[in-house]
Order: C-alpha cells, then structure tokens, then sequence
C-alpha cells in the first residue's frame, strides 16, 4: 500500500470508506460517527489542509486517515496524564475498506503518521477512539499507543461524547 495526500480524486473513495465504518459501527452498537460525522464536507476541508491521506493499492483508494500537528481542544478535557508535553500530533478518522480488514493496514497507516511526526520534531503521536470500539482499541494498542484516560469531545456535532484517548512517544 502506499501512503499519498488525498486529492479531490479521492473524495468519492474515501466518503464510501467511512460511510461503510459508519455502518459497521451501528452494527456493532458503537456510538461512533453516527451523528453523521465524518462526512464528505470534512474530508474536502482535510483535502484542502493538506491533512487527508489515502492508501492506494493498485490505483485503489483502501484507507483513509486525517493527520494534524495542530493542538487538539478535546485533549485538553483529558482526565489522566499524558506521557509528554512535548508537541504532539493527532491521527483522526482512521478507516480501511472492509474488503481489506485483517491485512494490518492500520498499523502501516500509524506507522506513517508516526514516522511523519517524528521528522516534524513532534514529541508523540495521539489518538482517541469510542471505548466500545474493540477494534480500534486493540489496533491502537498492538501498535503500542498507551492509555491516558477518557476525554470529551470539545466541537463538531459529536461534541459532549466522551472517548478515550491514547499517546505513543516517538
């Protein structure tokens, strides 16, 4: 798979990507992106940001995923310790085409952002997920991301959920 910045070619693919993780978390009776976030309008604004990122395999688009260097408001709700105060960034909107679940393109999707981090001088890399999410969770924490505690959403249409939040020193 490679890793590219996310075009406005890619838009359709990544829309269907999420709106199909969408799905499998109301199947599964996760309370995640179902306030209809994320939808197409956010990942034009990531596209114009230069923050979305596409995995591409044989001219296909198979993951998605949002990396940002720029301060998180919902972190600061943080109820426990991060392990740095340094700079951080933050990888949001993480999806695989369901197609290609099993194949470990999250942990290339995390190693990507980490090592992305890691040459901006970034301290760690963050990332919050829904506490049902078992999947997310257990990607998170094979790749060796640690727990620092539940925080609260701060904006968007999801504001006020809680998730918990997890950091990986670089």
């Amino acid at each position: 798979m490679e890793l590219i910045p996310a075009t406005a070619d890619h838009l359709d693919a990544m829309t269907a990507i999420t709106d199909q993780a969408k799905a499998n978390m109301a199947a599964m009776n996760i309370d995640q992106w179902q306030a209809g976030y994320p939808d197409r309008a956010i990942w034009e604004a990531d596209v114009a940001d230069g923050a979305a990122y596409v995995g591409v395999e044989d001219g296909r688009v198979v993951a998605v995923f949002c990396y940002s260097d720029a301060p998180e408001a919902s972190y600061e709700t943080l109820e426990g310790e991060w392990l740095t105060g340094g700079p951080y960034a933050v990888i949001h909107r993480c999806a695989v085409d369901p197609a290609e679940r099993g194949r470990g393109l999250i942990a290339e999707l995390f190693q990507f952002a980490c090592d992305k981090a890691a040459t901006e001088g970034m301290a760690s890399m963050r990332i919050d997920t829904h506490a049902d999410n078992a999947p997310m969770r257990r990607a998170v924490e094979k790749f060796g991301f640690t727990y620092c505690g539940p925080i609260t959403l701060a904006d968007g249409v999801e504001a006020g959920s809680p998730r918990i939040a997890f950091e990986k020193v670089l």
